[in-house]
């Protein structure tokens, strides 16, 4: 039996997501990369470990018995790795971090300016998404991620606290009046998320106290929301430190809601001379940004 460790990957991304483009789009190659990675997998070990179906990939009796030995090698080989970086003592080299698009425009982008100032030799790749990169598994080592609870098996600190409000433009308002209160947005066009972005509790509240008919617009990005605001199509629910698109700040979220922002590294990790002098950096830089509400200790 001949084994290519580099295939280990792939036959998780496909057991993981069932479907060869999502596989493709999580590992970020093209869909004929794991075609012929996970056939040359099967050639190579000799048996079958997915059926091809017409609505996916599933695992045969095999590639399940496979699967659960190639998790426990996939986390084996990942914590090799932390282990190996953890003892890398250099202040210089690579910081691979992470951020929604919108924090990472907003003010990753301009600390990690003045933070190059300070360490020319270390060079920070930013990977922007809405959905969370996988710090144990090394798609990043860094990361500043707007959550109220944080995985148990990262580490890190809260930075601050962010404040929603309604927020609405001028002519929006001049045309359809100034609501004072959550009740009173039940007679306004409202700017809402998609499916995909509920998982956001006060777009999840939302969603569940106005019918679909109100919601004018939907969006799966913050930005996005404000610049459909501004535009004038309804009103928007988002953190404070938005809403300087020529928005009205109307009044705070009911019930009170706030966005918590933690700097998340893995424990193997956090004690790497760059991973953690960029940590401490974003933290001080972000504490003493004076458009940020800071969090009370």
């Amino acid at each position: 039996m001949d084994f290519d460790w580099n295939d280990l990957p792939y036959f998780l991304a496909v057991a993981d997501q069932g479907n060869l483009n999502r596989a493709a789009s999580v590992l970020g190659v093209n869909h004929s990369t794991v075609f012929r990675r996970i056939n040359g997998m099967e050639k190579r070990l000799g048996v079958r470990l997915f059926e091809r179906l017409s609505e996916g990939y599933a695992l045969t009796a095999e590639g399940a018995e496979v699967l659960e030995s190639a998790r426990e090698a996939d986390h084996a080989i990942h914590r090799l790795q932390r282990s190996v970086a953890g003892r890398d003592a250099a202040l210089s080299g690579q910081v691979r971090m992470t951020a929604a698009p919108d924090l990472a425009r907003r003010y990753v982008a301009p600390a990690l300016a003045a933070f190059a100032l300070e360490h020319p030799g270390i060079r920070v790749e930013l990977a922007t998404s809405h959905t969370d990169y996988d710090l144990s598994r090394r798609e990043a080592d860094l990361a500043l991620r707007a959550t109220s609870r944080p995985p148990d098996h990262l580490v890190g600190r809260r930075v601050l606290s962010m404040p929603w409000r309604v927020y609405g433009s001028e002519a929006y308002l001049a045309e359809h009046g100034r609501p004072e209160s959550m009740a009173e947005l039940g007679r306004h066009a409202l700017i809402g998320s998609d499916q995909g972005f509920a998982r956001v509790p006060v777009f999840g509240r939302l969603r569940e106290r106005f019918p679909p008919e109100r919601f004018a617009a939907t969006a799966n990005d913050l930005a996005t929301m404000e610049a459909l605001a501004a535009a004038g199509l309804g009103l928007a629910l988002l953190p404070a430190d938005l809403g300087d698109a020529g928005l009205v700040a109307l009044f705070p979220v009911e019930p009170a809601y706030a966005s918590e922002i933690w700097i998340l590294t893995h424990p193997d990790l956090r004690q790497v001379p760059r991973i953690r002098a960029l940590s401490r950096f974003l933290f001080d830089y972000l504490r003493a940004e004076p458009g940020l509400a800071p969090l009370v200790d």
